[in-house]
């Protein structure tokens, strides 16, 4: 067996509800990114930071009632929490259409403009008048949206997730990535689906 191969191995454990701690920690590194990137587009002006507020509660609820009500996590604390917070809002769906969506890197692209839109108005920004607060923003919010989230979601949220057990279409969009990735290089993927 490879290194790649050994560090994909399922652990035995799963979360059936999270504990408290890993919703907290979650969620602060999701308003923590919120907020870096508020800060960024609010130096546009309030207009640009009502819109920005607009997309983000959109996406919230978006995710809540589309992707929330169908998870096993429905009813229960997820990694975010929103398992519990859709059952609030939301009849329960069907958990077998979780599964079943088509995840591509297409549908990645809100959750990613979440990120870009305050990197582009800081950039902007920049372009017109250097700022080393500005900048200072910027890497923070580079550092806590990609080393932090893939840390955080692959450390702890999709580690110990039971629908991953059961299927997650985001989970097969990142193993297939990898599993390209490790063929370039020439190492092994016995043991990966």
């Amino acid at each position: 067996m490879t290194r790649w191969t050994k560090k994909r191995e399922m652990p035995a454990a799963v979360f059936e509800s999270y504990p408290s701690w890993a919703v907290a920690l979650s969620n602060g590194l999701s308003l923590s990114i919120y907020a870096l990137g508020s800060v960024i587009v609010a130096r546009l002006g309030w207009g640009f930071l009502a819109a920005y507020l607009v997309f983000l509660a959109y996406l919230e609820v978006h995710l809540l009632a589309r992707g929330c009500v169908h998870c096993t996590y429905y009813g229960r604390a997820c990694f975010s929490g929103k398992g519990l917070v859709a059952s609030w809002l939301f009849k329960r769906g069907d958990p077998s259409r979780f599964a079943s969506r088509k995840f591509t890197w297409l549908s990645l692209l809100p959750d990613m403009l979440v990120v870009l839109i305050p990197l582009g108005a800081g950039l902007f920004l920049s372009i017109r008048r250097f700022d080393w607060l500005l900048l200072s923003l910027m890497v923070g919010l580079i550092i806590l949206a990609f080393p932090g989230n893939g840390c955080v979601r692959g450390r702890l949220a999709c580690r110990y997730c039971r629908q991953r057990e059961l299927g997650c279409p985001a989970e097969e969009l990142f193993r297939r990535r990898e599993r390209e990735r490790a063929r370039s290089r020439g190492l092994t993927t016995q043991g990966c689906p």
